[in-house]
């Protein structure tokens, strides 16, 4: 389903044309596996993901990244006041884990890096959370060829080079996303059923809206 004009509160819209009606939507791993909404921006991504998390019932726990950087420029010696810990924590990038992470029980999310091919933890491969501890997420695999095995996530630190700036950043965090939204281009390589295409700004490429049309 294609959606570019909805009403007044879209992301409502978009939960409940896609996973049912918010009072009567429970999460099953059939509707994360088959379903998805895709968009062709991060920002949305984050906005949607953001709706959802706090419309599905659960406790919700949050993770809060270690962030640092590793200097390029080393002529300058204010570097940590030039560049403060809530700066560094407030950086977005498509390939890194936001600086916080809210998660409940049930909810799907997204590997972002290559982790151990040999069992399944690709860039790309979607679970379910089954446990949040404080230094492990647990989760359910519910695609690939390692469906069902269930694995246990440390945080690591991924790293991020900052064009505008003189310095790598440095990001210790679960390398996962939500991913009740992906965008267009990331759900290349996935197997879906049904999809929700939503186009709240026009897409880069006609390649994009063919991949997105083809889901």
């Amino acid at each position: 389903m294609l959606v570019e004009e909805i009403s007044s509160d879209p992301h409502k819209q978009i939960l409940e044309t896609t996973y049912r009606r918010t009072d009567q939507w429970k999460g099953t791993k059939q509707n994360y596996t088959e379903r998805a909404i895709l968009t062709p921006r991060n920002e949305t991504v984050d906005e949607i993901n953001e709706y959802m998390i706090s419309q599905v019932d659960g406790v919700s726990k949050e993770y809060l990244s270690s962030d640092s950087f590793g200097i390029i420029d080393t002529d300058s010696e204010n570097n940590e006041t030039l560049y403060p810990v809530e700066y560094l924590n407030s950086l977005s990038f498509p390939g890194l884990p936001a600086h916080k992470l809210t998660l409940k029980v049930g909810a799907p999310f997204m590997l972002l890096r290559n982790l151990n091919q040999k069992k399944g933890l690709c860039n790309g491969t979607r679970l379910i959370v089954t446990y949040l501890g404080e230094r492990v997420i647990r989760g359910e695999i519910v695609t690939g060829s390692h469906i069902r095995h269930k694995v246990d996530l440390p945080r690591i630190i991924l790293s991020e080079s900052v064009t505008k700036h003189p310095f790598t950043l440095e990001r210790r965090q679960f390398p996962i996303r939500l991913c009740y939204t992906m965008t267009i281009n990331k759900s290349q390589g996935q197997s879906l059923k049904g999809v929700l295409l939503y186009l709240p700004q026009p897409v880069f490429t006609h390649g994009q809206l063919y991949v997105g049309l083809s889901r």
